[in-house]
């Protein structure tokens, strides 16, 4: 495909063409019609002043060349059949021709004869012009005049192509900046030369320059988390491999088989939640399975599925509010982030609490909260949970610090909000409220005033 430039200069080189051509063609056929209607009043005037006796000043050289390419001029008295006057005797025009303007052929030649009759001296004054020299002056005349009009074409078309590299110059330049944009240089182009219609696109890769530089330094600090977390349970795994190895028994064999198993564990829940938060991270692509997930049926499954958990902590997991709600989403995502949260709502609530869901939809969108009677966070860090690899008590409750992240990553993909505050009805716990965008304008409510048992 050609570039732009040079569409625009083929395009702008062709319409010029076009209307120059128009204009020349215009300009000839006007040029042609005034020459034609200034000779004809050339040829009336020629007859007046024949009519008035100045027979001597019509011809260019005398007769009788002057009728090939000057006026012929005659005089007629009436009941004569020769012109008592003829500026040229071999050519004779027609005396009964209708008075003003007619073409007659005479030896060959077209003549544009303009007839003339005074009643009063019952004479006819005739005079004409071959059609030949008028065509031929009228043609020269309106070529001339077609000069300026092809000068200025010439001229037009060896401008736009300057015109147009010029307009394009700084198109070169952000184009050159934008060769230099790479991993170790993501500098915004210098958008300041750009022309106006131009400005948003460029303004566009500019923000997309910005999205990368977060992205990237994003992207580092993960691996450098990551790679800096990995290393204690890696550590650890050796020392519980190494404590194997040196058992003194089949009792401490046993132990430290245990041990090692419970570091691989973490170790192996530490690496399938990195994987969860790529997962995450990542765009939404085109033609992904995005669907109409049922929270409701959703929250009712994660449910069943940690009831033996609560049992096995005695904890009174269970739901109040239960609408029916529906939202746009990737099922296994959201229903991963909502189980993180309630899983770390059991994993920081003492035995003997509760832990309470609720599913509504108001203005705002589709609403998932949960409610424990653990021991709340921190006013101080209560924006840091959801930092990667941020463990509050960390000594008390294992962890890796990721769960908080991939809800954040999860909600956010969604186009959705999370937010953490302690209870403030004389309770301790804390409130984890997760909005997200409603499937439909309207959702039908069915209100449950009843707590589904634990």
């Amino acid at each position: 495909m050609r570039s732009l430039k040079s569409r625009i200069i083929g395009t702008l080189v062709v319409l010029f063409a076009a209307v120059g051509a128009a204009d020349a063609c215009a300009s000839y056929w006007l040029s042609m019609r005034h020459i034609d209607q200034l000779l004809d009043q050339h040829l009336q005037g020629a007859a007046v002043w024949l009519s008035a006796g100045k027979v001597g000043t019509i011809g260019t050289k005398g007769p009788p060349q002057h009728s090939i390419d000057g006026f012929v001029g005659q005089i007629w008295n009436q009941g004569l059949s020769v012109p008592t006057d003829n500026t040229d005797p071999e050519v004779t025009f027609d005396r009964d021709a209708e008075s003003g303007f007619s073409v007659e052929r005479i030896n060959g030649h077209r003549y544009r004869v303009y007839t003339l009759r005074k009643d009063s001296n019952d004479l006819t004054y005739q005079v004409g012009q071959p059609l030949a020299f008028r065509e031929q002056t009228a043609g020269r005349a309106a070529l001339e005049s077609l000069i300026p009009t092809f000068s200025l074409m010439l001229l037009v078309w060896i401008a736009i192509p300057l015109v147009v590299n010029a307009a394009f110059a700084s198109l070169r330049r952000a184009s050159a900046d934008a060769e230099t944009v790479g991993i170790g240089r993501l500098t915004p182009l210098d958008v300041s030369h750009v022309p106006e219609e131009v400005r948003p696109f460029a303004d566009s890769i500019n923000r997309m320059i910005t999205r990368l530089q977060f992205g990237i330094e994003g992207e580092k600090r993960f691996i450098a988390d990551a790679a800096h977390e990995l290393r204690t349970p890696l550590a650890a795994l050796q020392l519980r491999i190494d404590n194997l190895e040196n058992a003194p028994d089949a009792s401490a064999h046993a132990e430290r088989l245990r041990e090692l198993r419970e570091a691989i564990a973490r170790a192996a829940t530490m690496i399938r939640q990195l994987l969860e938060l790529a997962r995450a991270d990542a765009q939404c692509e085109p033609g992904a399975a995005v669907e109409v997930l049922d929270v409701q049926e959703m929250v009712r499954t994660l449910v069943a599925d940690l009831l033996p958990v609560s049992f096995a902590r005695s904890i009174d997991l269970g739901v109040q509010r239960f609408d029916s709600a529906h939202v746009n989403a990737y099922a296994g995502e959201v229903s991963m982030a909502v189980r993180n949260l309630v899983e770390n709502a059991l994993r920081y609530t003492p035995a003997g609490g509760c832990v309470d869901i609720d599913v509504f939809e108001d203005e705002t969108g589709v609403v998932v909260r949960i409610t424990d009677t653990g021991p709340g966070i921190p006013n101080e860090v209560i924006d840091r949970v959801f930092d990667r690899f941020f463990r509050l008590n960390a000594t008390i409750v294992g962890g890796s610090g990721l769960g908080l992240s991939i809800v954040k990553a999860v909600v956010a993909k969604h186009g959705g909000s999370i937010s953490l505050e302690n209870r403030r009805d004389g309770r301790s716990g804390l409130i984890a409220t997760v909005v997200l965008p409603s499937s439909a304008p309207a959702i039908v409510r069915v209100r449950s005033g009843e707590r589904s048992p634990s």
